[in-house]
């Protein structure tokens, strides 16, 4: 048999084995293709079917709410604004919703919301905290450190707060963030009375600010008030104490003490 037709022959049945390997493979693929799509349509069904009735199993019924970060605001004001239906499944609820109606609430600052499967719900609450009240004319509002306004005046819980005099030029509303420069300034000076050793001795009754940044006390227990200039307060309070000292062993009369020179405190004697 001449060489040139064996060679032929053997390419054919090269080609025929080729194409047979190529079409066991393709069948293969599309095997596994099939399958995969059955199982993953079990899969669906299953779950469908089986969904409902994890929701209504015992175990993620919801037993436990756990709040923390609050000092404020009430329990039950929380679990109201949490609206959470009864017998909820842990599985069922809304966190993002839960959490925007919490952030609607002006005492409330930042709110993180999980689930601790299978029952429980931690709910932790950072709130803006009073440091501040605003007697604005009629109005007597409690503000926080940052100037967020979050609720009216009450005697039994706001009582030992200092008492910032303004007048603004509209109504204040619980939720409104005081951008004024009276208002962060009389924060500043709080919060550098209170880091200091006189905190412990006298209270800051009220003050009012004046544009420049300057400052009317008015502290207990003495009668008189007290004057700061503006810039840092640290190193006019700390003349204080001598002053007061002086005043007590001389027994006088006083009706208000200027701190603000630099190089001198102005005494003025009641008349």
């Amino acid at each position: 048999m001449p060489l040139g037709m064996t060679s032929n022959r053997l390419y054919r049945a090269q080609r025929r084995r080729l194409r047979l390997k190529r079409w066991l493979a393709h069948s293969r693929s599309l095997s596994k293709g099939l399958l995969g799509l059955i199982v993953g349509a079990a899969l669906v069904w299953g779950g469908y079917l089986l969904w409902p009735q994890v929701l209504q199993a015992t175990c993620f019924r919801m037993q436990t709410i756990q709040i923390t970060g609050v000092s404020v605001l009430p329990r039950e004001e929380v679990l109201y604004l949490l609206a959470i239906p009864e017998d909820a499944s842990m599985l069922q609820l809304d966190l993002p919703r839960m959490g925007a109606r919490l952030m609607h609430h002006p005492a409330i600052k930042a709110v993180t919301l999980r689930r601790r499967l299978p029952d429980t719900l931690v709910v932790t609450i950072e709130e803006h905290l009073p440091y501040l009240v605003l007697h604005a004319g009629e109005q007597r509002m409690v503000i926080d450190r940052e100037g967020v306004v979050l609720r009216p005046f009450v005697a039994e819980k706001d009582a030992q707060l200092p008492e910032l005099v303004w007048q603004p030029s509209h109504a204040l509303m619980p939720g409104l963030r005081l951008q004024h420069r009276e208002v962060h300034r009389a924060v500043e000076l709080v919060q550098s009375f209170q880091t200091s050793s006189l905190a412990k001795t006298i209270r800051l009754v009220s003050l009012t600010v004046e544009p420049s940044g300057s400052a009317v006390w008015r502290v207990e227990p003495y009668p008189f008030t007290v004057r700061v200039g503006e810039g840092q307060i640290e190193p006019q309070l700390e003349r204080l104490p001598l002053v007061l000292q002086y005043i007590a062993q001389q027994g006088l009369a006083v009706q208000s003490i200027d701190l603000s020179y630099r190089r001198k405190v102005v005494v003025v004697p009641a008349s």
